[in-house]
């Protein structure tokens, strides 16, 4: 027993390490990719569309010898997480959304992390339980090192992964996701990723709240519309991939040249819906091209996250609705923050982990945090209707 209980916490920890150091390196290579394709010798089209065919080539090398297993499966069924296969996928989707491909990087480290901990798990023979969890806490704790997330990672593992919710998963999820999250700040730091005043409270807040929460949930269902069809006609065809994710990467990048801030994972569309200035033409603008594009890069049969394209959507979302009720600049971003949550609870049926996260990614004013979490969880309700389920009908 004690060695068991030992064996366990030695992997939980050792877990949070590795989750750290991965997230830390993933978020530095991304960074280095947007610095080759953006500043290199080659056209941004043509370094994008370069960066899409290799990605393309390494995912059809890969699925021609097989599927690559999803964290979902391992945490859900004794199925392993291949660790060169897993740690390959996550680095091609890195570079995909590196060369300007609409889709969100937070998966890579989530399933490279998954990876880590599923070997680790089986090599030091963790009851299989227990490895279930370990894996599940492993993919929340790579999204909290890549963002500075802690309570995020620890709700993403509890609400949105399938595992069964305890006092011990509940231990284990915030000890990896803490551990993952220090060990990344000497690269990432100990910062919030984006920046919003700090604001006293607005009464206008409250009379557009209904009103943005109604459009967030059609937005909301809309995208998830979007992703279940781009799902259902992707190329399947390994043999198409460079071609296809190539064509996807450079249209998404010949996009930009016109409209600045839709391509990866929709950060620069998050950063404008913050900025009080932006002009409600091009959050409208942003708000309609985003889901498309992000749709015909998954359709393509690139692989990577719909969750920050989601933010940034409902961050464009809010901050349009802002403008429409001639918001003071100081209220626009905290409601492009609201309408991140809401629309984030739709796309990822997780409401508490995307209220957090809204605001663990922009240290937001602190009286916004009950409207976050009413404001998710409303949307949620009204776009799943979870009590229909419950009943059978």
């Amino acid at each position: 027993m004690f060695r068991a209980l030992a064996a366990l916490t030695l992997v939980t920890l050792t877990g949070g390490v590795a989750a750290g150091l991965i997230g830390g390196a993933m978020a530095w290579l991304i960074h280095r990719i947007h610095l080759l394709v953006g500043d290199g010798p080659l056209h941004p089209v043509a370094a994008a569309a370069l960066g899409g065919v290799l990605a393309g080539l390494g995912w059809w090398w890969l699925r021609r010898r097989g599927p690559v297993r999803s964290v979902e499966e391992s945490a859900t069924t004794d199925t392993p997480l291949p660790l060169g296969r897993t740690f390959t996928d996550a680095l091609l989707q890195l570079l995909a959304v590196g060369s300007g491909i609409s889709l969100g990087r937070e998966q890579a480290p989530r399933q490279a992390s998954a990876a880590v901990l599923d070997r680790i798990s089986r090599v030091v023979r963790i009851a299989e339980d227990h490895r279930r969890l370990l894996v599940a806490a492993a993919a929340g704790a790579g999204l909290a090192a890549v963002y500075n997330v802690p309570v995020a990672g620890i709700l993403f593992t509890l609400e949105a992964m399938p595992v069964r919710r305890s006092g011990r998963a509940l231990l284990i999820t915030a000890t990896m996701s803490g551990v993952a999250t220090v060990t990344a700040w000497p690269i990432v730091g100990n910062h919030s990723v984006y920046w919003v005043p700090d604001s006293p409270f607005d009464a206008r807040v409250l009379w557009v709240f209904v009103p943005l929460l109604l459009a967030a949930v059609v937005v909301g269902r809309t995208f998830l519309t979007l992703m279940r069809s781009a799902h259902t006609w992707k190329v399947v065809d390994p043999r198409w991939l460079p071609l296809s994710v190539g064509a996807a990467t450079a249209g998404v990048v010949t996009v930009s040249q016109f409209l600045p801030g839709v391509t990866g994972n929709g950060e620069d569309i998050v950063r404008s819906a913050l900025d009080p200035v932006t002009a409600l033409p091009l959050l409208l603008t942003l708000l309609l091209v985003k889901p498309l594009l992000t749709a015909a890069s998954l359709g393509s049969g690139a692989i990577g996250g719909t969750l920050t394209p989601a933010l940034a959507v409902g961050a464009a979302l809010g901050a349009a609705s802002g403008v429409l009720i001639d918001a003071p600049p100081a209220t626009i971003p905290v409601l492009a923050v609201l309408g991140a949550a809401m629309v984030l609870a739709v796309m990822q049926k997780a409401p508490l982990f995307a209220a957090v996260i809204a605001w663990e990614l922009t240290w937001a004013p602190l009286w916004l945090i009950p409207l976050l979490l009413s404001g998710a969880v409303g949307a949620y309700l009204l776009a799943h209707r979870p009590w229909r389920s419950r009943r059978g009908e």
